[in-house]
Formats: C-alpha cells, structure tokens, sequence
C-alpha cells in the first residue's frame, strides 16, 4: 500500500484546509486566468498562513457552463488552468512544503460534452455505453424526487433529440447523470480515482452523494444503492493506499450525514452543513442556542470520521437546513438586498456578512478553529476580501484573490478587461484596501490573526480529535464548553453579544487547577470553590489550556523533618507570570550562582563563576518557563545551559518541600505568600507538557522573539499508538550532561542541559537511523525540541520509548568476569585460557572454532552478539551516500595526519599529567606510572605510522563515545545508546567522521576495564590469590574481546569503513586503543585517581605486543 511521505492516516482529523479556485488564485501566464504555475509561485504565502491542505475547485477540461463543475474529461486540465505537468509539480511542490492536495472527484454527472455522454446518445439503447446515463421514454418517471436548482430548472429531466429520449440530471440540464446504478460506471470512476491518487492526490471531495443512485418510488436521496457505491469507492482506495480521504458533500441534516461514514468504510469526512448558518443566527441572535442545539442534535461518528466545518466557500451560504421562519429571518439580517440572494442561500463573502466588523471576524474564526471538526477557509477570507453582488450566479464570491494595490491587485498582468472577473474595486473591499502585501506588512492585520490562531490551533490535537462539552452558565450570551483530548484540557468561552457581558462557570472539576490563556499564555488566577468569574468584552473570546497544580516527582529523598532547607528570599513583588524584574534579578545573583555549581550536568564546577544571566526563555505553561542560562566564569567562553524553571505556590509548594527538595532552588516570599523556584523536570505535569508539545507540534516564542520548537518525527504514531494520558513520572538515574525522565515505563525524555549551536551528534544520529536505515538495536527518536536563535539551531530536548533492560553491558561484564574467574577452577588454564600469547586479531580469528567453557558460553554469546550488532550500527551509518552530513568521505592522508598529531598530543598531556601528578600518589601505582613514563616515546612512536598509511577505505560518522555503559542488555539481545560523542569534547568535532575502529576500540578497552576493575574490588588477597584471579580475568577478558571483535570483523567484512590489508586493521585499531587508553590516564587522573592503575595496567599490556596489543 502507498502512503505519501509516512503521514498519519487521519491526518485529516488535524488538517487546516484551504479552498481555491486555480482560475482565481495567480496568473502567471498573464491572459486573466489564474493557473497552476502560479499556484505553485504563491504555494509558500499558503504554507506561511499555516494551513495544512489545500482544496482545489475542479480544474478538469469544462465548457465552464457551471465553473468547471460540468466536467467534459476527467484525466485531464483545463488548458486556462495549465497542463497534467504543470498539475503533477503543482503536487510535488506542495509535499515537499507538508501540504496536502485534495482535488474533486465529480461522478454524480458530467458536461454534455463529455466523450461518454456523446457515445451514450448515439449507442443503441440497453447498450453498455447507452446505460453509462439514466435515460427514459418519458419526463414524468421518478415525480417524488425535488428539483434542486428551483431558480433555473423546471424538470429533472432534459429531452436529446439526437438520442430521441429523456436523460436525468439533478443539477442544470447540460449536466446529465451517470448511472451508478451500473457497476461499470462504478469501475470506470474507480479508474479515475485511482488516476489522481497515483499522481499523489491526499484527498478527494465526492461532490452531491445523496444523489448517486435512482429507484423506482423513491426521492432519489440517500439510497442504500448510494452506500454500496460509495463503500465500493473506498474499498478501492483503500486497496491501494493507507492514508488518502474521501470528503463527502451532503447538504442534509446531520443525522442524515452521518450515514455516509457508515461503519467508517464509506467516507473518512462530511461537511457539516447545518451548523454554518447557525453559527451566523446565535451572533445576531446574541444567544448560544443554535449552535449547542445542532451540536448536541448531532450523532457521533466512528473513531476514524471526521466533520468538516465552514465558515464560507465558493457556493452560496446555503439555508437549506434551516426552517422556513429561520430562512427568513437570516434573510432579513444578511441579505436584505434581493441581489445577495441565489438559489436557496445568500451569496456573500463573510467580511460584507458582519459589515467587516474585526470584532466579528476574530470571533467566527475562533469558533471556526475551536469547533469539533476539520476546519475549512476559503481563500480570501484570511484578509477579509470583499464580494460583487452585480456580478451573476455565485461569481460575486470568487473574484481574483487579491495580493497587492497593484494593477488587478497583483493577481495577473493582464489587461484588466481581460480578467476571468473584475477584481473587487469599492472603497471598502477594494484591492487598494484590502491585499495581502499590506496586511503582511502590518503585524495587527487580520492575516496576522489568523496566522497566529491557526498556529495555535495546530499545536493542539483537541481541537481536530478531541470531544466537547458545553457548559451552560446562565448568560446565554456566553458561549463556553470544553475540548478535551487525553490528559489537554481547553477552554473556550466566546461573547456572542456586542456588549460587555459577565459570566459565571462551574468549574468545580477542575479545583486548583490554573486557566492559562493561550495566546499570550497568560495565568489567570486559580479555580476554587465558588463559581469562576469572567468578563469578556464585546464579541471576545478566550481559549485556555487548565494546567493541573504541580505535582512533584521523588527522587528517592525527603526532608524527614519536613522542613525544606533551601533558602528563603525576599521579593518586593508580587508574582505576575513573567521573569522580569525582582524575580529575574535574585534568580541571577542570589540563586542560581550557588546552585548549578552543586548540578552534576553543570560542566563548570572547577571554574569560578562571575555571572548568570536569563538570557531568553520561552514560557511554556503556567510558571514554566525553558530558560537559556547564560554563565560567565573568571577564565574560558561563557557557556548556555537549559533550566526547565517552574514556579510554585501553595500546596504544591509545600508538597514539593516534603518530597522533592532535591529539585529547589530557592524558596522566596513576597507580599502575597510563599513559594518556590524547581528545576521543573521534577514536576509531572510540566514533564507532561513537554512530551505533548512534542507529540502535537507546538512552537513557542521567546522573550527575544525567537522560537522554540517542538515536533515529533515520523516514528511517533509507531513508537506511541495508544493512549499517551502519562500517571507515572520518574527520574532515570544518575545525570551526566543531560538529564531524563521516563513517563509510565514507556516515553522517555532527555534533556540536553548544556546549549550548543549546531546538529546535536545524539538527536541527529539516532534521528538518522530512525528514519533512513533499518538499523532496530536503538531507541527510535519520536520528537524533539529545539532552540532556533538568530539563524542558529541548537537541540533542546529528544524523545524516545523507554526501553526496560536487563541492565547495562557494564554491569553484565562485571558479573560475567566475576563468574568466569570464579569457575575456572573447574578446567585446566590450558582449556579456558586458549588466546594466551596470542595478539587480539590472531584470537578474533580463532574465536569462531575455539570451545568456550561450558559455564560462559552464553555469556561469550553475548559479546559476540555485541560485535554483530556495533558492525550493524557502522554498516547503516555507512550506507547513505546522499546526505553530506551521512555520507562517507575517504579515509585520506590529512585525516590521518590530523590523526596521529591529535593521538600524540592527548598522549603526551597525559604523561605530563601523570609526571606532574605522582607525588600525590601511592607508592604502587608510581611504580606503574614509572613504568608508563620509561616507555612514553615508544607509545607515541606509533602514532608517526598512521601519517604514511594509504588505504582506500572510508570514515564515516559513529558512536563516539563507545562503551559497556552506552549499551542496554534486553533478554538475549543489545540496545544502543547515547550516540553524542564525548560531551568534553566542542561540538564541532563530535560530528566528525572517523574510521568506526575508533568505536571498537572504545568497546574493546571497555571489556579490559571491567576485569580490571573485578580485580581492584579485591584488595585484599594474598600474591597467590591475586596472581590465579588476575590470570582468570585476563582470560575472560581474552574471550570476550575475542568474541566481540571476531563477531565484528565477520559482520562488517567487505565494508568500505575497513581497510583491506589487515596490516592497516591493525594500525588503526592499535593506534586507537592507545589513544583511549591515554585518554582513560588523563580523565581517572583529574577524577578518580584510585581508578588510575586500571588504564595504567591497559597501557602496559598494549605495549608488550609490537603494533598492536596482546589479546
């Protein structure tokens, strides 16, 4: 099946739809008719509104007797309009810029031009091409079906003289009826749907279902026959495609509506007819009711289904679904002048609808957006584009869109008599009052409005999927109900009168909770006993998110005498809801100078601090902010920090003191009352914002104007199919550089605490193997967020499932060596110690065929599924020879010249380091660091080789920082970890690309650190004891580097990243054990120097074998 670009399935239920005419929208051939070309030149100012599909008006070859709705072929373009080229880039470039297209599929009846209605009226009758049409003798058959078009048409019958019979059409007489009663038809206009969804079509609206099919003694509507067409429709497309939609065009009550989602397997949508023009009745009316009695009227629909709701589009504003009283009442309020009047409806555009009051049109848009459904703009509207009410039929509402006060408001460079339609030219509408280029260019514009509450729309999956719930406080002035949606809850309460009005709310669910405003995130102050009180100015609206108290997440600590150390600070003010002023200056220089120096992801700690500054934050929620810290010290580049910074009152405030005091900063006082600053990943509900700010898209603007963003990957709906309602908050272990939380043993969170401008190696790494390879041993990335600063973009955060483990390869290593030393008596040295002498490609050889002890065998399995798995990782990092950043790069003579100097030099730092230091250390790790020393320049000796080495082989990018630590032991298997490369490292450089024996290395060393380490845990044995325990760990440690690098070498042979000549293998490898081994000197030295004689007896052993290292 096809899918276009991994979407979601129901992306539809979130979309923003956009309706067009191609004709109207922009000419760039210049002959008065807008055309594909340039729809495709204005397709970035649709994506800049922030919609998210367009909807095209027919664009098939048409006499244009009913604007393009007569259609006289069905694979084709209209020439006006461009070509089937001009229409398959048109779809190209709309994907590429995440717009779907969803085009008409007119089958209820064609043109009488078309070549199937020519063939009909001279095919025999009873013929196969005669009954592609409903003919008959007489114009009296079917007497109980209504004629829709009264204005127009006297009969639903049209005689032909050249087929000398009747032919039926619903619609206007030059529009004939295909007879889908015929399973012909129903296959030929399968072909047709499968014709535009080849070419990528996202959607197709199935224009006048109700009337498909005919019957003897019916009114012709909503036949069953018409169900079974259409569900034969979908079958079809769902045949050949998981993510395309039908829409469904029934101008019917909703009950009746409904009907055509059937069981979910006839139309994914259906527009909502009847609650347009009671959307307009309850704002003259200044009273809810129509709204909440058609809503409340309405059935619900399967879980796939989805309405889609209107404020206005190309046709008239349709009252069909209205009383005769309302009929007349919308008509005595909107359309007094008989003009403004076709068909059954009023054809006008919405701005002349409510006298282009601002107030108004902020207000419907609002409810536009905030309403159960998909909502759909007509284009135009988003700058309150006039209409021509002298103009004919319902041309008065599809003018020239209007970009410029240019000539024909910059639509067509057209002589202006030539235009489809004269462009709107009254002094109100006019396009010299009315365009887009002016309104971009004035930031409190209408286009300015909509972009905002279209943005925020998106960043909210209530809105499209979630359910409502109407509240009902005693002004029906007010209209209010609730979008909920998992665990968001959102708000809306709207003023429907054109005075100020109060209102009352029962909002006693939700006591404590806090109503943030959402378009400026503002708080309001918390919900309580009594009813919640609110004004609300004349045709206003509010939309908040309820944001529960904070809820503290323990850390396994708590203050036993319930009394929270942290300092209390004194703050003349009040708190607002921002970070300016008295709380900015004490968070700068009372608060947070003491405490991040006490944070083990804080890489400052030896460095004396001279300032912190807030230098930008985005306010996420309630008292939640992302902040970016700015720390100065008296030596080095100042360094950013992320602090998730929250603030706290109350009794969450006193929760936390009890519970989480780990996560305070400080407590403050002000003249209101107590309460405290908390790193806010301790809190459940700001951890819950942050996952569904990823998991729907949110974007956030920062103090300085710059965006946070947030976004979830195509892996998402994968990784997270179910319900994402998070209970259960906790910290994962130690912090490093980065801290995480895990969200009911399934999401996990990462925070990157220090701020670097750049590609994060662990989000892109993980990132690229999520999406480009096949690679599975990993934990797919589902979302992130970033920080995008003065054209710069710097990783914030990254989300992931939390993948439960047996533990990590450290941990298994140790106990593994521990048992393997413990065993071994059980066998002569000769039988468990078989690599002895031997150099580690020699016993990596020897490995497949050597019989490992009975009592490791499983364990040794594991090693070598390690390899198997690190020489996967290196093969999907290879295998992308597109993307620069992915691509592999030769393995060339500057490369290792850079190499080998940067080899040397870590190493004679450290020998320096180790000379400087050994005064200060015992008596027998000097003899060690003496033996290291007289060996120094035969270690850096071997580095010089790499410079003269020549190999075709290539870099590529990898781990970086490749351990036992860095990887997960789940069942009989292991899971990848952490690709961000050595976090001491400048980020510059841990985007290289290396040769991935660096990561075998890493790896390698690691196994010989942990027997190493099973060894120092036993200090007190006697020579005998340590000297056979030292002899069984090192022959474990030979066995599972065997196992690890045999494994490796099997997997990854032939890979373009290995040298052909093993003596290449083996410089390069040899040459990198080294380097970390030095490396492990320079870090236990400066961190924990009782670990030291572990990467000192490393070193030793590397040099007693020439080139490369015994095994």
């Amino acid at each position: 099946m096809a899918n276009n670009n991994g979407s979601d399935p129901l992306w539809y239920k979130d979309a923003i739809i956009y309706e067009l005419h191609v004709k109207a929208f922009c000419d760039k051939s210049g002959d008065g008719v807008g055309d594909f070309r340039g729809l495709i030149d204005k397709l970035d100012y649709i994506k800049d509104l922030g919609v998210t599909a367009i909807w095209l008006l027919p664009f098939y070859p048409s006499p244009q007797k009913d604007d393009g709705y007569d259609i006289a072929d069905y694979r084709g373009v209209h020439p006006d309009y461009g070509t089937l080229r001009d229409f398959r880039q048109f779809v190209r470039e709309a994907h590429n810029r995440g717009l779907k297209v969803i085009t008409e599929l007119v089958v209820n009846h064609t043109s009488d031009q078309h070549p199937w209605f020519q063939a009909a009226r001279r095919a025999k009758p009873g013929s196969a091409a005669h009954r592609f049409y409903v003919w008959s003798d007489t114009d009296a058959k079917f007497p109980e079906t209504r004629i829709i078009f009264t204005d127009t048409e006297t009969s639903n019958w049209a005689w032909d003289p050249v087929a000398g019979a009747y032919y039926w059409h619903r619609f206007f007489s030059h529009q004939p009826d295909l007879n889908l009663n015929n399973p012909q038809v129903v296959k030929a206009v399968n072909r047709i749907l499968n014709f535009w969804l080849d070419i990528g079509v996202d959607g197709l609206r199935l224009d006048a279902v109700p009337y498909l099919c005919v019957r003897e003694g019916t009114n012709n509507e909503n036949l069953p026959e018409t169900h079974a067409v259409i569900r034969e429709i979908r079958r079809e497309m769902d045949k050949h495609y998981t993510d395309r939609m039908l829409l469904a065009e029934a101008n019917q009550w909703p009950e009746d509506t409904a009907a055509y989602f059937g069981d979910g397997d006839e139309c994914h949508m259906a527009f909502h007819f009847p609650l347009m023009p009671r959307i307009y009745m309850a704002l003259r009316q200044e009273d809810r009711k129509p709204i909440t009695e058609i809503l409340e009227r309405t059935p619900a629909i399967p879980d796939s289904c989805q309405w889609g709701i209107f404020l206005r589009n190309h046709d008239e504003l349709t009252l069909e679904m209205v009383t005769d009283e309302e009929r007349d009442y919308m008509y005595r309020e909107y359309a007094r002048d008989p003009r403004m009047r076709v068909n059954v409806g009023i054809r006008r555009r919405l701005a002349p609808l409510v006298n282009n009051s601002r107030r108004r049109l902020e207000l419907l848009n609002s409810l536009l957006l905030s309403l159960p459904g998909t909502p759909i703009l007509y284009y135009g509207d988003e700058i309150g584009m006039g209409d021509n009410i002298f103009l004919g039929d319902r041309n008065g509402v599809r003018t020239p869109m209007q970009w410029s006060m240019d000539r024909n408001a910059g639509f067509s460079p057209a002589d202006p008599a030539s235009l489809y339609l004269p462009v709107i030219m009254d002094p109100v509408y006019g396009y010299t009052a009315i365009n887009v280029e002016a309104q971009q260019r004035d930031p409190s514009s209408l286009l300015h409005f909509m972009k905002r509450m279209i943005a925020l729309r998106r960043q909210h999956k209530a809105f499209g999927r979630g359910t409502i719930e109407f509240l009902r406080p005693e002004n029906r002035k007010v209209l209010v109900y609730l979008r909920r949606w998992r665990a968001d809850v959102l708000l809306v309460v709207a003023n429907l009168s054109r005075f100020v009005q109060p209102v009352e709310l029962d909002l006693g669910e939700f006591r404590g909770w806090v109503p943030v405003e959402m378009i400026g995130r503002t708080e309001f102050p918390p919900i309580g006993e009594l009813p919640y009180f609110l004004t609300l100015g004349p045709h206003s609206f509010y939309w908040f998110r309820l944001e529960p108290p904070a809820e503290s997440i323990a850390r396994g600590t708590s203050c036993t005498d319930g009394v929270c150390q942290a300092p209390l600070l004194s703050i003349e003010e009040n708190w607002t809801g921002t970070l300016e002023g008295a709380f900015r200056h004490v968070l700068e220089n009372e608060v947070l100078p003491v405490w991040l120096p006490r944070q083990r992801w804080f890489r400052a700690k030896t460095r004396t601090i001279t300032g912190v500054g807030l230098t930008d934050w985005a306010k996420m929620g309630g008292g939640f902010f992302l902040v970016v810290l700015q720390v100065r010290c008296a030596e080095g580049e100042p360094e950013d920090y992320t602090l998730p910074l929250k603030i706290v009152t109350g009794g969450a405030a006193d929760h936390f003191c009890a519970h989480t005091p780990e996560a305070i900063l400080a407590r403050f006082k002000t003249p209101r009352g107590e309460g405290l600053f908390i790193d806010a990943l301790a809190d459940r509900v700001a951890c819950r914002l942050l996952f569904d700010a990823m998991a729907e898209g949110r974007s956030f603007l920062t103090q300085k104007n710059n965006t946070v963003e947030a976004f979830a990957t195509r892996a998402f709906d994968r990784v997270f199919p179910g319900d994402t309602t998070w209970s259960a908050v906790r910290f994962l272990g130690l912090e490093q550089s980065n801290s995480s939380v895990v969200l009911n043993e399934q999401a996990l969170i990462k925070l990157f605490r220090r701020i670097e401008d750049g590609e994060n190696p662990d989000f892109a790494v993980s990132l690229h193997l999520t999406e480009h390879t096949g690679f599975t041993a990993l934990a797919p990335v589902a979302g992130g967020i970033r920080l995008e600063r003065d054209g710069r973009t710097a990783a914030l955060a990254m989300l992931q499932p939390y993948l439960a483990s047996d533990g990590d390869g450290w941990q298994f290593a140790l106990d593994s060596a521990a048992a393997f030393a413990a065993a071994r008596h059980e066998q002569p040295e000769a039988q468990w110690r078989p690599f002895a002498g031997m150099d580690l490609f020699t016993a990596a050889a020897a490995w497949p065929t050597a019989e490992a002890p009975a009592w490791c065998g499983d364990d040794l399995a594991a090693f070598a599924a390690l390899g198997a798995r690190t020489a996967e990782l290196h093969l999907a990092l290879a295998s992308d020879r597109r993307t620069p950043a992915f691509k592999p790069e030769p393995l060339d003579r500057a490369y290792l010249v850079n190499l080998a100097d940067g080899c040397t030099e870590r190493a004679r730092a450290a020998l320096e380091g180790l000379a400087a230091g050994l005064q200060h250390l015992g008596p027998a790790i000097q003899e060690q660091v003496h033996r290291v020393l007289a060996g120094g320049d035969r270690f850096t000796s071997r580095f010089h080789d790499l410079a003269a080495m020549r190999s075709r082989a290539t870099r590529i990018r990898c781990h970086g920082d490749y351990h036992l630590g860095q990887v997960l032991r789940r069942g009989t298997d292991w899971v990848l970890l952490d690709f961000e490369g050595e976090p001491l490292v400048p980020l510059a450089r841990r985007q290289d690309k290396h040769s991935p024996l660096k990561d075998v290395a890493g790896m390698l060393r690691s196994i010989a650190y942990a027997a190493l380490h099973v060894r120092l845990q036993q200090p007190d044995l006697d020579a005998e004891a340590a000297r056979s325990l030292t002899t069984g760990l090192r022959a474990w440690s030979e066995w599972a580097r065997a196992a690890f690098l045999g494994s490796y070498l099997e997997q990854a042979a032939g890979a373009s990243f290995l040298p052909k000549r093993e003596a290449h293998l083996r410089l390069l490898l040899g040459a990198f054990l080294l380097d970390k081994a030095f490396y492990e000197i320079r870090y236990e030295l400066d961190n924990r120097p009782d670990w030291l004689p572990i990467p000192l007896e490393g070193l030793l052993e590397l040099q007693q074998e020439p080139g490369m290292g015994a095994a």
